[in-house]
């Protein structure tokens, strides 16, 4: 799944404790977040509504069904929940929460039942708030995922090692509290890299002033991944050296 190297005799030798290897792109995820633990938020768009509830730092309740969940916190009152298999951002800022179910493509924003949305305050489409932008987020261990926005429909990615791999895939970004946005890239990883083939979507909460990242990797059915990173500006091209993966040395 990740970038091992083997000496002539076929026997690993990374250093799992240096690299990263063994958790991959998660292995320095920030900490886990608690803040939301036995509260419950009811949230409603005006036509229907939703009621999360969170028991305590392991299991949640979605409309009444349980799921386990993890949170990161971002900025102060932001949170990116991992529903099960569900994602979530828990603006408390604002008091505004989006859902986002599985892999579906459509959100639902609404506020908070019983408490005060700054006036103007909503969850909206982002425009071209994203174009122009080149920035690479690094997830430790000199893993990280570069993403070159072209216009408001289409973003470049790649993932290390293997950056130059560019693959053009269709994304949605939302504006949650500028200027921090809610990146959504539908697609694949290119093979070489420090993401799982089996890669259908990233969910990036992106905060451009803190310049910090947290997300959900979805891959192949399995439960999403979560990861954080710290912005990497790219200068320079950098090269892939195809000779420091399984198979090829």
């Amino acid at each position: 799944m990740f970038n091992y190297t083997y000496d002539a005799n076929g026997v690993y030798i990374g250093n799992l404790a240096n690299k990263g290897e063994k958790y991959g792109i998660t292995q320095y995820r920030f900490p886990h977040n608690y803040e939301l633990a036995k509260r419950s938020f009811t949230v409603t768009d005006g036509r229907e509504e939703h009621v999360v509830s969170f028991e305590d730092t392991r299991k949640a309740f979605v409309d009444g069904r349980e799921c386990e969940y993890e949170s990161l916190k971002l900025q102060v009152g932001t949170y990116l929940v991992r529903l099960g298999y569900d994602a979530a951002v828990f603006d408390l800022q604002q008091n505004l929460v989006t859902l986002i179910r599985g892999l579906e493509k459509e959100y639902f924003s609404g506020r908070i039942v019983g408490a005060e949305v700054p006036e103007g305050a909503e969850h909206t489409d982002a425009g071209d708030a994203m174009v122009g932008t080149n920035v690479a987020w690094y997830l430790g261990s000199e893993r990280y995922v570069w993403h070159e926005f072209l216009d408001e429909k289409t973003v470049r990615v790649r993932w290390t090692p293997n950056v130059c791999s560019k693959t053009d895939l269709p994304y949605k970004a939302t504006k949650i509290n500028m200027p921090m946005l809610l990146v959504d890239i539908r697609g694949f990883g290119p093979f070489y890299s420090d993401v799982p083939a089996s890669l259908e979507r990233c969910i990036f909460l992106q905060d451009f002033d803190h310049m910090m990242t947290v997300g959900l990797v979805y891959c192949g059915g399995e439960l999403p991944m979560m990861v954080s990173g710290y912005a990497k500006f790219m200068d320079v091209e950098e090269t892939f050296n195809k000779d420091s993966v399984a198979g090829n040395s």
